[in-house]
C-alpha cells in the first residue's frame, strides 16, 4: 500500500465529491495520460486551426501518428484500394472528431499500460470495451437517423464512460472507492456523467457532446426541435446494455422519448443492433 493510500481517510463518497469539486475549479489530473492528447485537445478547441497544425501536432508522437493513419485506413473509415500514407492527407480525410477519437484511443492504452495503474486495469480494460460497444452503436443510430453527424455520434460514445475512467485512474490503486462491489459500482454509474461533463468541457470538445455525456442517465429526457446527441446516446446505451444482459427484447425501447425524436421503430432498432455488431468489429480494429 503507498503512503497515498495510508493517509487518505475519505469516505469513497467524499473522495468522488473531491475529484467532481477540482474539475469544476479547472484542475485536472489524470495519471500517465499523454502530454501530446492534451495539446492536441487544445490544439482542436481553436475553430481556426489549419490541417498542417494539427499534423504537426499529431507528427510529434509516433505512437499517436501510427493511430492517426491507422484509422484513416480502416474499414470504418477508407473505402479505397489505395493506402492513406501522408498524415497531413490522413488528418483531412478523417476529420476532427475521428482525430479525437484516435487520441482517445492511444491515450486509453497508455492507461492500461501504465505500471502505477497495474492494480486497476482489468477495470480500464472494461471500460475501453464499454466504450467501444457504445460509440460502435451511437454510429449505427447516427447513420439510420441521418439528423445527426455520425462522427460526432461515435465520438460521443467512446467518451460517454471517461468519467469512470478519471475516477478509477485517480482511486489510489482502487483503495479510494472502497471493497464493496455494489457500492462501488452505484458509486461509479452515479457520479461517472458528471465527471465525464466536467472533463470534456475542460479539454474544450463542443458542449453537445459534453452535455450529452452528463444527461445520458436521463431516460425521459425530452425537449423540442431535431434529435441531438443525448436522445442518440441514451438510446445507444440501453441497446448495449439489453445486448450485454443478453435481453434481446427491444422494442420496449421503441416507447422512449429519444427514440421517437430520433424517428426509430421496431425495424430501425433491429437494423441498428445488426449493423453495430459490425461496427464494433472494424472500430476495435481502428482503434484497438
Amino acid at each position: 500500500m503507498t503512503l497515498a493510500a495510508q493517509q487518505d481517510t475519505r469516505t469513497p463518497f467524499e473522495f468522488v465529491s473531491s475529484l467532481a469539486s477540482e474539475l469544476t475549479r479547472g484542475q485536472v489530473d489524470l495519471p500517465s495520460f499523454p502530454d501530446v492528447t492534451l495539446r492536441l485537445q487544445q490544439a482542436l478547441a481553436d475553430p481556426e486551426i489549419s490541417v498542417e497544425r494539427v499534423a504537426r501536432v499529431v507528427g510529434s508522437d509516433a505512437g499517436l501518428t501510427g493511430r492517426i493513419l491507422t484509422m484513416a485506413n480502416s474499414s470504418l473509415l477508407h473505402r479505397s484500394s489505395h493506402p492513406v500514407t501522408d498524415l497531413k492527407m490522413a488528418v483531412t480525410r478523417i476529420g476532427q472528431d475521428n482525430i479525437r477519437a484516435a487520441a482517445l484511443s492511444y491515450a486509453s492504452a497508455q492507461l492500461r499500460n501504465a505500471g502505477g495503474l497495474a492494480p486497476v486495469r482489468a477495470e480500464l480494460e472494461e471500460f475501453w470495451l464499454e466504450s467501444i460497444r457504445a460509440a460502435a452503436m451511437a454510429h449505427a443510430i447516427a447513420r439510420e437517423n441521418n439528423q445527426v453527424r455520425a462522427d460526432e455520434a461515435m465520438l460521443t460514445g467512446l467518451m460517454h464512460n471517461i468519467g469512470k475512467v478519471y475516477i478509477v485512474a485517480r482511486s489510489v490503486n482502487g483503495i479510494a472507492l472502497g471493497a464493496n462491489a455494489a457500492e462501488r459500482n452505484q458509486l461509479l454509474r452515479d457520479w461517472h456523467p458528471g465527471v465525464g461533463q466536467a472533463l470534456i468541457e475542460n479539454w474544450k470538445l463542443p458542449s453537445a457532446i459534453s452535455t450529452a455525456v452528463g444527461g445520458q442517465l436521463d431516460v425521459d429526457y425530452n425537449h423540442s426541435g431535431p434529435p441531438d446527441l443525448q436522445d442518440m446516446l441514451i438510446v445507444a446505451l440501453l441497446l448495449t446494455e439489453q445486448i450485454r444482459d443478453a435481453d434481446g427484447e427491444v422494442s420496449q425501447l421503441v416507447e422512449l422519448k429519444a427514440a421517437k425524436k430520433l424517428g426509430l421503430d421496431d425495424s430501425a432498432l433491429v437494423r441498428i443492433v445488426l449493423e453495430s455488431q459490425t461496427e464494433v468489429e472494424m472500430l476495435q480494429a481502428a482503434l484497438g
